[in-house]
């Protein structure tokens, strides 16, 4: 312990008066990216961090990759592989922040993530979570920023209509509300989604107006070669959540099902279009119009041949009273 209260822990310097913040980082079979992913968190300009890498039986050294690692803020927890839902569970029980924070073993925080997110838990101690905007990492480029902010109440009419208000691994939540919550370990995919949900459906949450976090897109991902067994998993979710909220008229949200869904079958990588479109949106707004026209065409030579992909680039071009009609047309008659 140094004389100013900071304390020395690798190479950090922590300021212990700072709220510690638990980062849960599932692994399996992530050795190729699993030490750049850990610095982006080691490098955070936030450091009073204890880092819990949950290793999930995997079976390619991942752990072995980052075993010259020196930071007494990092420990690994070994279990048989289980799914990412057992592994973060599995993080949770070890955790002793006042706030959690996910990381996923590919991707990557930018360095002011956590610093931005605790100030936002901080300015608001009534929320459970605040999530941030994130860019894609697509054929090792960063690319398509989202950071339009979200309000109490727009998060809460996401959730109301059964949507995750940003992209899951972005969120820090408030271990003192959610502490008796877990993710689902049934869901093998989707858990993420449906831990939201529930958080959602008791206590307020955020989104920050900035882009945050880099999620890496894999050609290989098991959502690309098992589309169909993703779709399972969704409506597993939505019928979870129909019962929670007491809804008994099933067959009317099998059309928001079908809607959530059928995209699946539309893209090789899970999402990548519809966050281009935003993204475009985003910068648009901004008024970073070059940004914009650059992710647009980013998006279609993705697939060239696929009219899909050029989607953002109508978006581009678009005016944005021509969007917003498009897309109340389009929900009614969903």
């Amino acid at each position: 312990m140094r004389a100013d209260g900071r304390l020395a822990a690798g190479g950090a310097i922590i300021d212990m008066g700072e709220p510690l913040v638990s980062v849960l980082m599932p692994v399996y079979n992530m050795r190729p990216y699993l030490r750049t992913s850990l610095q982006s968190i080691l490098d955070q300009t936030y450091s009073n961090l204890e880092i819990i890498i949950v290793d999930d039986g995997s079976t390619d050294g991942s752990v072995d990759s980052i075993a010259d690692v020196r930071d007494s803020r990092v420990r690994i927890v070994s279990q048989p592989n289980g799914g990412r839902a057992t592994a973060l569970n599995a993080g949770l029980a070890q955790a002793t922040g006042e706030f959690y924070a996910t990381q996923d073993a590919d991707d990557l925080s930018h360095p002011d993530r956590m610093a931005k997110q605790v100030e936002g838990m901080q300015s608001r101690p009534d929320l459970a979570a605040v999530f941030a905007g994130h860019e894609m990492i697509v054929r090792d480029r960063n690319v398509a920023p989202r950071f339009a902010a979200k309000s109490e109440a727009e998060c809460r009419d996401d959730i109301e209509a059964f949507r995750m208000p940003a992209h899951d691994p972005t969120g820090m939540f408030r271990l003192s509300l959610v502490r008796e919550m877990q993710y689902e370990e049934s869901l093998r995919l989707c858990a993420g989604w449906d831990y939201i949900l529930r958080v959602g459906e008791r206590f307020p949450m955020a989104v920050l107006g900035e882009c945050l976090y880099a999620y890496r897109v894999h050609r290989e991902a098991s959502t690309r070669r098992d589309p169909e067994r993703r779709i399972r998993m969704m409506q597993r979710v939505l019928e979870r959540a129909w019962d929670r909220r007491g809804v008994s008229c099933r067959e009317g949200f099998a059309r928001q099902a079908t809607a959530c869904t059928s995209s699946m079958h539309r893209e090789e990588e899970t999402g990548v279009v519809p966050h281009f479109m935003e993204s475009v949106l985003d910068l648009r707004r901004a008024g970073r119009v070059g940004e914009a026209l650059g992710t647009a065409v980013f998006c279609l030579r993705l697939h060239p041949a696929d009219p899909y992909y050029y989607k953002p680039l109508a978006y581009f071009f678009a005016p944005f009273g021509v969007i917003e009609r498009y897309r109340r047309w389009r929900a009614g008659h969903l």
